[in-house]
């Protein structure tokens, strides 16, 4: 077998092109009984079924409470206690202002 795997099982086809895929396989990609698959072909010509993953609904107002808490992340995470202008001027190498 030809894939980049850590997990790999041999199975069979049966005459109704039916593929029992192993238990092991099914939990490691997130495959449950009833759910919808994705099968195609990839570049490669190998066959691939992937779960199909629902997008999630979000809100304008959640999307916004989302983007200003990883900017409040980020500021808290890089704090220097100097201004910007402070920072250009020594990555410039610029002389301060009077």
């Amino acid at each position: 077998m030809n894939a980049p795997a850590d997990i790999r099982a041999r199975t069979n086809m049966t005459s109704k092109g039916q593929v029992l895929i192993p238990k092991d396989v099914r939990d490691a990609i997130g495959l449950v009984p009833g759910a919808p698959v994705d099968v195609g072909i990839n570049d490669r010509g190998e066959a691939v079924v992937l779960p199909v993953v629902k997008p999630t609904v979000e809100t304008p107002d959640e999307r916004s409470a989302r983007i200003m808490a990883a900017f409040d992340r980020a500021r808290l995470k890089h704090r220097t206690g100097r201004s910007t202008a402070d920072i250009m001027r020594d990555l410039r190498g610029d002389e301060p202002l009077p």
